[in-house]
């Protein structure tokens, strides 16, 4: 019996150590809704958080991974204009060529050659003009457009459910082997707690 009790000490320490990291796992996203126990109220750590962590990545987003500069780079650089030019002159070409086969009559005075100047000439003049059009329109944008506010409303709309399930998906291994450290660790408490006690017996024997 005294041998069984000794075994014991060490297996229940291990399996509070799992118990008490599998609860702490869980709190991360339960309960959702706050449970008042003896005056105590307890909530999970995303669900009362979830403000301030949406807050907190909104804000990281911004400063360090996309920013009104980094959209205005693209748009401000060259490639971009010719981009841009090239998708006008295609729509101006195309507008040229419907017209001209719809009507035949204007198709006789405007020879290929003189549409494609009069193309030709109407992009050098817009080309020039792209670049202050695009920093007006961005401007434009930017003032309406706020990232931080973005980001925060989506996470905040997010359902839980599924953030739980995806976080659990990725992290489920790591999750894991924090709960079963948490019974390894009990188990090394519970073998220490065993020898104190051998210790303390062999003394009194002794």
């Amino acid at each position: 019996m005294r041998i069984f009790l000794y075994c014991s000490i060490p297996v229940i320490s291990a399996l509070i150590g799992w118990l008490t990291n599998y609860v702490a796992v869980k709190m991360i996203f339960r309960p959702r809704k706050v449970i008042n126990i003896l005056g105590i109220k307890i909530i999970g750590l995303i669900p009362k958080r979830r403000q301030d962590l949406a807050e907190k990545i909104a804000e990281t987003v911004e400063r360090e991974l996309i920013s009104h500069r980094d959209i205005m780079a693209i748009v401000q650089s060259d490639d971009f204009h010719v981009e841009i030019g090239k998708a006008i002159k295609g729509k101006i070409d195309s507008f040229i060529e419907s017209k001209l086969s719809a009507n035949p009559l204007l198709s006789m005075f405007l020879s290929p050659e003189i549409t494609n100047r009069l193309t030709d000439t109407l992009m050098e003049e817009l080309q020039k003009e792209i670049p202050g059009v695009i920093e007006s329109l961005f401007q434009n944008v930017e003032s309406k457009l706020d990232f931080r506010k973005i980001i925060q409303s989506k996470i905040e709309a997010f359902d839980i459910n599924k953030l739980e399930s995806i976080i659990f998906t990725i992290a489920s291994k790591e999750l894991k082997a924090i709960e079963y450290l948490g019974g390894v660790l009990g188990f090394i408490v519970g073998l220490i707690q065993l020898a104190l006690i051998l210790i303390g017996d062999l003394h009194a024997q002794g």
